[in-house]
């Protein structure tokens, strides 16, 4: 088996139990009974949902080329420039809504609220770092 074959085998067996997950999860949300716990186990399961698109998605790379995800190309023209400056404006959105997150944390004493709040933070952080990896690998601009 190749390298490539033993990836595609892990990566499907990985989307079986994303979506085992992701159902297990919507039952476990009608046996909870604090918004915290429900709050955070959509989050869950939508971040199942979530993982076993991206990994599908991956299949499909995998499958149609010989070459590395980031020197993957798609098949449609746009320009670089103007995309390159539509993420940036967003990696400043992502870095106003982490500070406004950190803010509101500061400012709660519900142990709930700030656990949700916290979790909001880590997610808007994690935004703004991949926005910055896409704009490094996928829109360089060449003088």
């Amino acid at each position: 088996m190749t390298s490539k074959e033993r990836l595609t085998e892990l990566i499907k067996k990985q989307i079986v139990i994303e979506e085992q997950v992701s159902k297990d999860i919507e039952k476990q949300l009608e046996m909870v009974n604090t918004a915290a716990a429900k709050l955070l186990l959509t989050e869950m399961k939508y971040d199942a949902r979530k993982h076993a698109a991206i990994l599908q998605d991956i299949l499909e790379v995998i499958a149609n080329s010989k070459v590395q995800l980031w020197d993957y190309k798609t098949s449609s023209y746009v320009d670089k420039l103007v995309v390159k400056k539509e993420l940036e404006k967003h990696i400043i959105i992502e870095k106003d809504t982490l500070d406004m997150a950190k803010e509101e944390i500061r400012h709660t004493d519900d142990d709930g609220i700030k656990l949700l709040l916290q979790h909001i933070a880590e997610d808007e952080d994690r935004h703004h770092t991949l926005l910055r990896t896409i704009v490094s690998n996928s829109y360089k601009i060449n003088s």
